[in-house]
Formats: structure tokens, sequence, C-alpha cells
């Protein structure tokens, strides 16, 4: 499950500055992809998912935890669900939201099944069932 949090605008206007300094003054287009966001997120327009606010955090060098004290986790549908407290609710969202990347990843390594052909087989006679031979 996706865990999206809203970041307020100052906070991450601050954010957003300093990781593009640190990354060589590259365009917010470009550090959206990088992190796995929109520019649109990075804008404070929608939410940021928790691991691309990871991401901004690593890259900006700035301190995550303070940075989630201050946010909002969000539903699907961008109401505000509640506050991000310290301690253990702040480890187990970072641990919910690690545990579903490793999951991501995992599945995304797993073998892919053969698919049948979707194209019928020329070899294969076309008879129909009431063609019976006299």
């Amino acid at each position: 499950m996706a865990i999206l949090v809203k970041v307020p605008q100052p906070i991450l206007d601050d954010l957003v500055s300093k990781a593009v300094l640190k990354q060589g003054n590259i365009y917010r287009r470009e550090l959206a992809k990088l992190i796995g966001a929109s520019k649109e997120s990075l804008d404070g327009k929608t939410s940021l998912y928790l691991i691309s606010l990871m991401k901004l955090c690593g890259l900006a060098e700035a301190d995550m935890t303070k940075v989630l004290k201050k946010s909002k986790i969000v539903n699907q549908r961008g109401s505000v669900t509640r506050d991000i407290s310290g301690g253990e609710e702040l480890k187990g969202v970072i641990d919910n939201a690690l545990e579903g990347f490793q999951t991501l990843i995992s599945e995304s390594f797993r073998p892919v099944e053969q698919e049948t052909p979707i194209v019928p087989d020329p070899q294969v006679s076309k008879k129909r069932p009431d063609d019976t031979e006299k």
C-alpha cells in the first residue's frame, strides 16, 4: 500500500531548493523524475509518496524525522487523515513503507510466466465439428 504524505509548503519549498542546489542546479522536472514524483507534487499541488519524500530528504540532506513530524498522512483521495507523531508511530510508518517497497522490488524480479500465443497456430487443422466425413 502506498503511503501519501502532505508536506507543508514552506518546508517542501526548502527541501526542493536544497535538493536542486546539491544536485547541481537541475530542473524541478528532472528532480521529480529522480525521486519518482511528479512536478506537481514538488510544487505542493499534490501529495508525495513517502518513498519519494524519503529520497527528497536524502538529496536535500534534511532530517526526515523533523520533516515527517510536521507533515500529515493523507488517503488516496487527498483528504488529510492524521498527523504523524514521533517515536514508535514514525518508526511504524517508515517500516511499513520500506516493507512495501521491498515487496515491490521482489515482485519485479519474479520470473515472467510463459504466455500462450494469442495468434492461432496455422498448423492446426481448421475442420469444423459439423464437417463430418461420409
